[in-house]
């Protein structure tokens, strides 16, 4: 039968062992450190102690030997005694008094046991109680070995000391040995032992208040003297400078692990209370988070069981884990998919900004701002448009991904350029070919900011031309207060790109720099549209020049792109309406020759410049054409005759085809149908047309009244003049003079 808790004993099966693995090699590992660090300082602590003890025993054996040094050098007996000089005084006064002077030595030094004097002439010894000759004195032995050594002053190793054969037992001994006079040949040689037993007594009392004891040896590891608790490990031994003796020390019996007991004691207590509410603890979060695992497992295990199918573990975990990757696949796609909309909220909330139709108020563009990570406080607004020179062009030269990637580059170096100046910017493409650009700034845009954005702005364009095989405008608005002034901005910014058909591509178009034509200046296009058109039509060469005047025209800026394709439109029906008129071999000619290329121009080329070169190709192509189907006809030289008569005598009131019939000898109807082959109109359009062109010239350059033009250019009744007038150029020659 399956347990109903798989999951919190597997759990606590699993995590109790580590816990208690861990915590017994970390309590393991304390223990050591802390018995480390007791070593040490236990050793430390020795090591003061010895040197305490060496110092003291030093200072000890260095005063006897300073003592008995100025006893030597301010003792006149002494010295008389070494020498045998007596000047008369008895031996035996003199031998008394150097045995006081011993004494008082003695006295001053409980720890010397005997001092003796050896006089080296006479083999005598003299010590503290009596007199000795060498054979008869029971530390002979020494004497005769130490005065064999080179050495005037040393301490010796332990030795046993008799002074008297009757007495019972050898007392043990540190033997100060003098020779003197010093560093000369000797003449005598004192020697000052100090009792060992003093050293026991003096080592018992330096540790009687310590936790260390202490050992005395000599050089040859003879043990001197020792506290009463020296039997344990020595920690710490150092050799005496003075008397070459080696001192050593250790813990005293039962307090080497004494307090470090105590204290493993408590911390193991400690450590247990731990130990048990960690185990409590893991018990409890186990339950506690193992519980929904098991509610899932059981859950999953009833499934099983009423669709009686095999669950056994190994099956269970395999649908646990397959449900597992499925919801982990489920959230990647998930996370994909919401980045996806982000990016697609954030350039559709762009759009809104710059080009919607909505109001946008303050609440909401901080929310939107800050859900894209983007500045959320914006107290002036400006836009900047980039946009694509001949976008055909790109598009036919570049796969997609390849304009995708170029578009990237264009966008990465916008940024890096506006970080560089610490300007905050926010950049979308909002069209095949046109990339956007909001500036924002928390404080009022100041004219070095503005400059700064422009300058960027020649900086990516230069960038682009460098580094790129293909150029980009750009347009700058003007800098606004508000998020209503975004999107007039961005208005502004469209403008100034509207106008680089006018001035050309490949340059950054400053709407507040810019100077737009008015409606009479457009109106004055439009007439000499119709100019050209009617020059053309006659075939009078001066078409060139004013169709060179018009586009320079355009090329003053101040047109944008609509306003010029609207006028070359405009143009091209013009053409085509009175060349209507033509002759169908010279209409099929036009249209074959002409129409497809002037259209095909306006949608490949941007620039005014561009488009001229192309219509300006086309329209001497087509004269040329004409003139030759006028040159193989016979009576091509006869029409310029009549034409050249119309436009000398225009302003002839009488002129008409009857007169012209007259003057040139033809039948009336004959020079109708020849004039309307040639140029394309009939005789009374033709004459209306040029002395409309002369009664436009003198209303532009004189103050005479309009009833003096239309006589002067051949009207005889004013209101035929002024209908005339308005039927071609479409308004009156007094709102013309105006105009």
């Amino acid at each position: 039968m399956r347990t109903k808790n798989p999951w919190f004993f597997k759990l606590i099966t699993t995590y109790l062992p580590i816990l208690y693995v861990v915590v017994l090699t970390l309590s393991f590992l304390f223990f050591m450190t802390l018995s480390d660090l007791s070593n040490k300082q236990t050793v430390k602590s020795n090591e003061a102690f010895t040197k305490y003890v060496t110092q003291r025993l030093d200072s000890l054996l260095e005063n006897i030997d300073q003592i008995t040094i100025t006893e030597i050098n301010s003792d006149k007996e002494l010295q008389n005694y070494m020498f045998q000089k007596y000047d008369d005084a008895s031996p035996y006064l003199l031998n008394s008094a150097i045995s006081n002077r011993f004494s008082k030595i003695k006295m001053s030094f409980p720890m010397i046991h005997s001092i003796y004097f050896y006089r080296i002439s006479d083999q005598s010894i003299l010590s503290l109680e009596s007199m000795h000759t060498l054979d008869r004195f029971p530390d002979r032995d020494f004497i005769t070995k130490e005065l064999e050594k080179p050495f005037s002053s040393y301490w010796t190793d332990k030795r046993q000391y008799k002074e008297f054969e009757t007495q019972a037992s050898a007392v043990p001994v540190l033997s100060l040995v003098k020779k003197l006079p010093m560093f000369t040949n000797p003449y005598g040689m004192l020697v000052i032992n100090i009792d060992i037993n003093a050293f026991q007594a003096l080592l018992q009392d330096m540790s009687k208040q310590t936790v260390s004891y202490v050992k005395l040896f000599d050089k040859q590891e003879n043990l001197l003297a020792s506290s009463n608790e020296a039997r344990g490990r020595d920690l710490y031994s150092l050799r005496s400078s003075v008397s070459n003796l080696e001192i050593r020390s250790g813990l005293k019996d039962g307090y080497e692990y004494g307090l470090l007991s105590e204290l493993y004691s408590n911390w193991i207590i400690a450590g247990m209370i731990l130990v048990l509410l960690a185990t409590i603890s893991t018990i409890y979060l186990s339950k506690r988070y193992a519980r929904p695992i098991d509610a899932s497992v059981n859950r999953i295990s009833d499934f099983f069981s009423k669709q009686q199918i095999d669950n056994t573990s190994r099956e269970l975990l395999h649908f646990v884990d397959s449900a597992v990757d499925q919801i982990i696949d489920y959230a990647n796609r998930y996370q994909s998919q919401s980045d996806t909309n982000l990016l697609y909220r954030k350039k559709h909330f762009f759009h809104e900004l710059l080009d919607g139709d909505r109001e946008i108020d303050k609440v909401e563009y901080r929310e939107e701002m800050k859900s894209f990570g983007l500045q959320t406080d914006g107290v002036d607004f400006a836009v900047i448009l980039v946009e694509i020179d001949r976008m055909s062009d790109f598009s036919q030269n570049y796969t997609y991904r390849d304009q995708y990637l170029l578009k990237f580059v264009i966008t990465n170096v916008w940024d890096e350029l506006a970080a560089e100046q610490d300007l905050k910017v926010w950049s979308e493409w909002m069209s095949a070919e046109t990339l956007g650009v909001m500036f924002s700034s928390e404080s009022r845009f100041e004219e070095a900011q503005s400059a700064q954005m422009i300058a960027i702005g020649e900086q990516l364009r230069a960038w682009v031309e460098t580094n790129l095989k293909f150029t980009v405008t750009i347009g700058v608005g003007t800098t606004l207060e508000q998020l209503s002034g975004i999107r007039k901005s961005f208005q502004q910014a469209k403008e100034a790109l509207q106008l680089k058909t006018s001035i050309g591509n490949n340059r950054v178009i400053i709407y507040k720099e810019t100077v737009r034509q008015t409606e009479a200046e457009l109106f004055d296009l439009l007439e000499l549209t119709r100019s050209i058109t009617q020059l053309y039509k006659s075939g009078n060469e001066d078409w060139r020049k004013q169709f060179d005047y018009f586009f320079s025209v355009l090329g003053k800026g101040g047109h944008t792109s609509k306003e010029i394709i609207n006028l070359i439109n405009y143009m091209c029906f013009t053409f085509t309406k009175e060349l209507s008129d033509f002759p169908a071999e010279y209409v099929e000619m036009w249209k074959q020759t002409a129409l497809g290329p002037m259209t095909e121009a306006l949608q490949i080329y941007e620039t005014a410049e561009e488009i001229k070169q192309t219509y300006l190709a086309v329209l001497i192509q087509v004269e040329e054409n004409w003139k030759g189907i006028r040159e193989s006809r016979n009576n091509r030289h006869l029409i310029y005759q009549v034409r050249q008569y119309i436009e000398d005598n225009y302003a002839n009131s009488d002129m008409s085809l009857q007169l012209l019939s007259e003057q040139f000898g033809m039948n009336k109807s004959y020079v109708s149908r020849i004039f309307k082959d040639e140029f394309g109109e009939n005789f009374v359009d033709y004459l209306a047309g040029i002395r409309i062109q002369h009664a436009k010239k003198m209303l532009e350059d004189t103050q005479l009244p309009i009833q003096d033009i239309a006589v002067q250019i051949g009207y005889v009744h004013y209101f035929t003049f002024i209908r005339a007038f308005k039927k071609l150029i479409g308004i009156s020659p007094s709102d013309y003079r105006k105009k």
